[in-house]
């Protein structure tokens, strides 16, 4: 009975499997202008809720896709949607000018975009963030898989209110975990989880990384706050401390 039992549950979870929506890889080579669009069809194009930028005629509005139906299989391979980002561009509009523009031209996953830098306490002429956005973003296929998911790093990113001088801050090929932007000051506190054991794969193996980071002559420049060196000390002392006998 057992056996049965355990049977049913691991046919059930196959199943489940079976019913996650695909989003097959589409082999573009020789499709028509009508085969695009009518692709393009079986997708929702969702411009989020705007974010705007108060003390400037600047909005922005992240987009999505949501696929609207199962749909046929293009190839034997392919993305399920839990795959596929949050947002994956931000159009910009200046209410003024009446300018749009894109964030960027090329592939990014945007999990995260943070307009809330401003100190307004501080001089914004000594505030490197003032004026500026975060976002959260991962763009490189670091595991080699053919995709950009959620197995990939994601990397700290800034850029100027109307979306030009896109940036890279966090450090490549190292995914990040957590930043602290440090009022009145031009630094970010950055946590980064490094992958030490090399196996594509960032999980709680490899080693949590913090870095200050610093725009000196437009670039970002880190700084591990606890060296290789320094961090053989502190786990030499645990050692001493916790687990030498006495």
């Amino acid at each position: 009975m057992n056996k049965l039992i355990c049977l049913i549950i691991i046919i059930g979870l196959f199943s489940c499997q079976d019913r996650k929506p695909k989003i097959e890889n589409i082999d573009t080579e020789n499709l028509t202008q009508v085969q695009i669009d009518s692709i393009l069809n079986e997708f929702k194009f969702q411009y989020e809720n705007p974010i705007i930028l108060d003390s400037t005629n600047q909005i922005l509005i992240p987009i999505s896709t949501k696929l609207l139906k199962r749909k046929t299989s293009y190839s034997k391979d392919g993305y399920y949607t839990d795959d596929f980002p949050r947002y994956w561009n931000v159009l910009f509009y200046n209410r003024s000018t009446g300018k749009t523009n894109l964030l960027t031209n090329e592939k990014f996953r945007i999990s995260e975009i943070n307009t809330k830098n401003k100190d307004d306490d501080y001089e914004e002429s000594e505030n490197v963030l003032n004026g500026k956005i975060l976002y959260t973003i991962s763009d490189k296929d670091y595991n080699h898989d053919g995709k950009l998911n959620r197995k990939d790093p994601e990397f700290l990113f800034v850029s100027e209110l109307d979306g030009n001088g896109l940036l890279r801050i966090s450090p490549e090929n190292e995914d990040l975990v957590h930043y602290e932007v440090i009022r009145k000051s031009n630094e970010i506190i950055i946590e980064t989880r490094r992958d030490i054991n090399n196996d594509l794969i960032f999980d709680h193996q490899d080693e949590l990384i913090w870095y200050k980071s610093k725009m000196e002559n437009n670039i970002w420049k880190n700084t591990e706050i606890i060296d290789s060196l320094n961090r053989q000390k502190i786990e030499k002392l645990y050692f001493e401390q916790w687990l030498k006998k006495k």
